[in-house]
């Protein structure tokens, strides 16, 4: 491990690739982080203990696989480029506890993964400097098995941070949003200049850390939840009694009495209502649904 080269160094990397025949795909979205503060900086706020077992995504060169492999906490490495795998497991072949797997992140079923992975009882946090072209999808998938890790510190393009992050009447307020704020409790951590990448991108980048919360629906209710979320969210611009009506054949008469009881005012859009609300109105809403649906 301490003769493998500095992949936070510009020189050692372009050699390490020229070694390996590599280039950087853009189809990849590939930037490699060549600052090593920076990799102490995302080390630090995870809180790695030795009985946590950690999921990287997207490692590139290994500059933060070989912070990690040194903690010596069990490691799964998940990448998609087969050049970059051949490198990593050259790299790390004499450390067991660091695992490379081939993965698209993408059509990973991530219960069933890290339980295979860790076991039941194990505290599993994800870190990742994440391609940005599958930031948004990535995240949803996340949602959709109800972010299955005990924390998250993750690096995105700014404008996808900031959706995540939003709060009610920002302009970046949307889908994403209330679903990452039902599912979890964001943190801005720290701005990254779009100089320590090779090659550089065309944007900053910024770190966030994702603590699970508690879940506050049924099974059932949470997917009527993400229904209404993502319907009203589509026609933003739209009052939620319009839409809500016209999404669920619904009479106004009931909806606003369904409104009403949810606190919502009729005319209010979507980008006005906190995570609460929208909770709120979707277990409102599949009793009165589920009462019709026994008449």
């Amino acid at each position: 491990m301490d003769e493998s080269p500095d992949v936070t160094s510009p020189r050692a990397l372009s050699l390490l690739f020229k070694k390996y025949g590599l280039k950087p795909r853009r189809q990849l979205g590939q930037n490699f982080l060549i600052d090593a503060n920076i990799v102490r900086k995302i080390i630090k706020a995870a809180e790695i203990s030795e009985d946590n077992y950690i999921i990287e995504i997207g490692p590139g060169a290994g500059a933060l696989t070989a912070a990690l492999a040194r903690s010596d906490v069990r490691l799964a490495v998940l990448e998609i480029d087969r050049g970059l795998i051949r490198l990593l497991k050259d790299q790390f072949k004499n450390l067991p506890q660091v695992k490379i797997m081939e993965r698209d992140v993408l059509e990973v079923e991530w219960e069933e993964m890290l339980i295979g992975l860790a076991g039941r009882n194990t505290e599993v946090k994800l870190i990742s400097n994440l391609p940005y072209n599958i930031s948004g999808p990535f995240m949803y998938n996340l949602f959709r098995e109800a972010f299955p890790f005990s924390k998250a510190i993750l690096m995105f393009q700014k404008e996808v941070a900031q959706r995540l992050l939003a709060n009610p009447g920002d302009s970046d307020y949307g889908t994403l949003s209330v679903l990452s704020r039902y599912y979890c409790r964001g943190e801005n951590l720290f701005d990254v200049s779009k100089n320590v990448f090779w090659p550089r991108p065309k944007v900053d980048s910024t770190v966030i850390r994702l603590t699970p919360r508690s879940k506050e629906l049924s099974n059932p209710e949470e997917k009527l939840f993400w229904e209404i979320v993502q319907s009203l969210f589509q026609q933003r611009r739209k009052t939620i009694l319009k839409r809500m009506s016209i999404h669920f054949n619904i009479p106004r008469n009931d909806l606003t009495e369904l409104l009403k009881k949810a606190a919502i005012i009729p005319a209010a859009r979507p980008e006005e209502l906190d995570v609460n609300q929208f909770a709120k109105l979707a277990r409102i809403t599949y009793n009165y649904l589920n009462n019709i649906s026994e008449r």
